[in-house]
Order: C-alpha cells, then sequence, then structure tokens
C-alpha cells in the first residue's frame, strides 16, 4: 500500500487536490478491491482528516453529480485509524478510561488524599475541580512530566511557597491516578 502525504499551510489547495483525486480514481474504478481484484489501482482508498471534518469530507465528495457513492475509500479519523489497523493486526484495543470516567477517578482521589494536600486542600470538594485536575493532568502527561520530576521541581530553591505546594499536590495526584490505572 502507497501512502502520499499532501503537506501545506491553510488554504493552499490540499482538500481540493484530494477531492479531485479521489473522484477521478473512484470514476476509474468505483468497485472495491474486496469485491473486485485489484486492476486499474482498484485498491482501498483511505483519506486521514480529523475527526470534526470526515463528515463534511464526506458531504464534499458527494456534492458533485459525478460520484453517487463509493465503496473504495474510507475517510478515517487519527482514532478511527488506529483501531482500523489494530482490526487489521488482529490485536484487541487497548482498554481506556473515558474521559468521564477519568474524572470521576480523580475526584475519588482528591477525597482520599485530601489530607495530604497543601495547596488544593480546600479546593478538593469544589465542583469542578477534578474536571479541572483532569486537563492538568492529561498535559503534564503530554508533556512527559512524570510525579519525579514535578517533586524535583518542588525542590528548587527560590520557589514561592505556593508554587512548592501545587508541584507537590499536582506530583502526589498524579502519582496515585498513576498507580490506581496500574492496579485497575
Amino acid at each position: 500500500m502507497q501512502a502520499r502525504f499532501l503537506l501545506g499551510p491553510a488554504g493552499s489547495g490540499k482538500t481540493f487536490r484530494c477531492l479531485a483525486e479521489i473522484r477521478a480514481a473512484l470514476r476509474d474504478n468505483p468497485e472495491s478491491a474486496l469485491a473486485a481484484p485489484k486492476q486499474n489501482g482498484g485498491g482501498p482508498l483511505i483519506l486521514l482528516a480529523p475527526k470534526q471534518a470526515t463528515f463534511q469530507l464526506e458531504r464534499q465528495l458527494l456534492a458533485g453529480e459525478e460520484i453517487s457513492g463509493y465503496t473504495r475509500l474510507q475517510i478515517l479519523s487519527f482514532e478511527r485509524l488506529a483501531r482500523f489497523i489494530l482490526e487489521k493486526c488482529s490485536v484487541a484495543p487497548p482498554r481506556l478510561l473515558s474521559d468521564e470516567g477519568r474524572v470521576m477517578v480523580l475526584r475519588a482521589l482528591l477525597l482520599r488524599h485530601e489530607k495530604e494536600l497543601k495547596l488544593f486542600r480546600r479546593s478538593a470538594r469544589r465542583p469542578g475541580f477534578a474536571l479541572e485536575i483532569s486537563a492538568l493532568l492529561n498535559e503534564l502527561q503530554q508533556h512527559q512530566l512524570t510525579p519525579a520530576r514535578l517533586r524535583a521541581l518542588s525542590q528548587r530553591d527560590g520557589l514561592p511557597a505556593e508554587l512548592r505546594a501545587k508541584l507537590h499536590d499536582l506530583a502526589l495526584l498524579h502519582e496515585t491516578y498513576i498507580n490506581w490505572l496500574g492496579e485497575h
């Protein structure tokens, strides 16, 4: 399978070109590779797009009169591409905790460790605080800031006491959340 990437700034015609080439490929050979053997480039087509754009791209593709439907093309978001690959490799997708589940776990951890918290102790029971902590921990994980790294940062000389306390609390919550995930 061949992969091609079109790169360029917004408005440079990437989407227009992709849709034009897809229409041409579907016009030349509308049948799926599953329904007919590969001939004349009749293999599957995959268009990778952000999740919020997949439906819009399908509508744009079918807006003209040249194509009334298709079976060769799959317009996939990054998440659906990952599922597609896992299915093709016969690998079970990992069980993931939903955003709501993550907030519920963090709410329970905040209450369980309330007495150990320095800065967040008063906020631990506040509505919406677990959601804020969830977003913050998500960002920390994306930047690969571990609980150990947060603790090391909190020990730096010259830090205000409030920042030290915040880093301590984040390290504690991050570590307890990771431990909870490991157990469950």
